[in-house]
């Protein structure tokens, strides 16, 4: 038991590093297209944050050690659940990097753990409750739903009233406060990704001290340790990622950069702490972009890409739950 507890661990660094990687992107590449900020300051202003981030998720851990089914407590299922849930996670999230394609490595754990949650159910090592089973499905399609929809909807119409409100102002003037802007919302959008990253992070760690039976280690150092790994993927950076929202989606200017990164990023704080949904800093942040940029007098949104990307999204569900299950099942019989 205890060196399955490791390895679980290890892969959770791993998940930990490729998330912060993947997604630091979503943070630092609209400042950096657009001058607010230079590379190596955007990535460590955004590692600060997602540390910072992990460490405030560790809010939601006391409650979800509640929430717990007692049939995954002291048993080596929820174990397997866990490690197979981070390595499925890590494998599609660097299997999409190649291919330049923003997908969520939030959606891509929960789909994991639901997909091995219904191996063990299949095959009778763990009788899951089908509440706690169909609710984390309902949050992740319900954030995979909400998060584009409104990212999009809300910065569509924002630019508007922004543009409205410029019209008569000089375009340095303009420029400049949107680069302000850019650099603020950049960091609230690494806050919000450690926050809402390091809450799914911990939640499946807890799945894995469940099982080893050992409640005393969910303490104070989980948080800092999820931040911490967060923050180190994070310097890593994914400009394969970044290329892809800065280029390949459409070009913005500053005020519209700045618009689809405040939306993003509080759509994240809302998700976290209002909503308490499971919502991917990638699924805003695209959504984010595509709705600014396509507020604008001339069609520049590149809509092949976006519907590729889109296909992607709904491929880390299915992908990620189905391998999930089959490693699930085929481990079941260890136990």
């Amino acid at each position: 038991m205890t060196v399955m507890l490791v390895v679980v661990l290890a892969l959770s660094v791993a998940y930990g590093l490729v998330n912060g990687m993947r997604d630091a992107p979503n943070a630092v590449a609209l400042p950096v297209r657009s001058r607010a900020l230079t590379p190596g300051p955007a990535l460590a202003l955004a590692a600060f944050m997602n540390l910072v981030g992990g460490v405030l998720s560790g809010g939601f851990m006391r409650a979800a050690w509640h929430t717990l089914p007692a049939e995954l407590h002291g048993g080596g299922e929820a174990l397997l659940l866990a490690g197979v849930g981070f390595l499925v996670a890590v494998g599609w999230g660097l299997f999409a990097w190649g291919r330049g394609m923003p997908v969520s490595m939030t959606h891509s754990l929960i789909a994991a753990v639901l997909g091995g949650s219904v191996a063990l159910a299949i095959t009778g090592d763990l009788r899951l409750y089908a509440e706690w089973l169909t609710g984390l499905a309902g949050v992740t399609v319900l954030g995979l739903l909400i998060t584009p929809a409104v990212a999009w909807f809300l910065s569509w119409v924002v630019v508007t009233p922004a543009t409205w409100i410029a019209r008569d102002a000089a375009p340095g003037t303009v420029n400049n406060a949107a680069r302000m802007t850019l650099a603020v919302s950049g960091a609230a959008n690494a806050l919000g990704h450690g926050v809402q990253s390091g809450q799914r992070i911990t939640f499946v760690l807890l799945l894995a001290f469940a099982a080893a039976g050992t409640p005393e280690a969910v303490d104070w150092w989980l948080p800092l340790f999820v931040g911490v790994i967060l923050a180190i993927g994070t310097l890593f950076g994914g400009w394969r990622i970044a290329h892809t929202l800065t280029e390949r989606l459409v070009v913005l200017d500053p005020l519209r950069a700045g618009i689809a990164a405040l939306v993003s990023s509080t759509l994240l704080f809302v998700g976290a702490y209002a909503l308490h949904l499971p919502l991917s800093s990638t699924h805003a942040a695209v959504a984010s972009i595509v709705g600014a940029g396509q507020n604008q007098r001339y069609t520049s949104v590149r809509w092949p890409e976006v519907s590729r990307i889109a296909a992607y999204w709904v491929l880390t569900l299915l992908v990620c739950a189905g391998a999930a299950l089959l490693v699930t099942a085929a481990g079941s019989p260890l136990l």
